[in-house]
């Protein structure tokens, strides 16, 4: 992994840390004390995920599909065992829960979709500038 992204993941999940802190500042009432893990969660999956991806890039087209693929499968598998653990053992705090979560996920996902775009987009330069 490039320390340029390992700095933006970084930047992005302190982020979602402080905003953590900042709903429990402002809106006492709907926070809950496992929203800044939820942000470290989703900064150490994202972070997993983009390794393992990143790695199948340098072998053949079709194991990067492959790898992809099954990453994305398998982080949903996560997270949805994760969110249902959560929400079956914490039946009072589900909807807040699920909201944070559900904010955690979409500010992950477009986090890891634009660092992998970059990153598809630099090692096709590479190759290019190679030939």
């Amino acid at each position: 992994m490039s320390k340029r992204y390992l700095i933006s993941l970084l930047v992005v999940t302190m982020a979602m840390v402080a905003a953590s802190f900042a709903v429990m500042w402002l809106a006492k009432p709907y926070y809950l004390a496992v929203m800044p893990l939820l942000a470290l969660y989703f900064g150490i999956i994202c972070g997993l995920q983009h390794w393992i991806v990143t790695r199948a890039m340098y072998k053949s087209p079709r194991t990067f599909v492959q790898v992809f693929l099954a990453s994305v499968i398998g982080v949903l598998f996560i997270h949805i065992v994760v969110l249902a653990i959560y929400v079956l053992n914490n039946t009072q705090q589900a909807r807040l829960f699920t909201i944070a979560f559900c904010v955690g996920y979409a500010i992950s996902l477009v986090f890891e979709t634009i660092a992998l775009v970059q990153f598809v987009n630099n090692e096709r330069k590479k190759r290019l500038n190679k030939e």
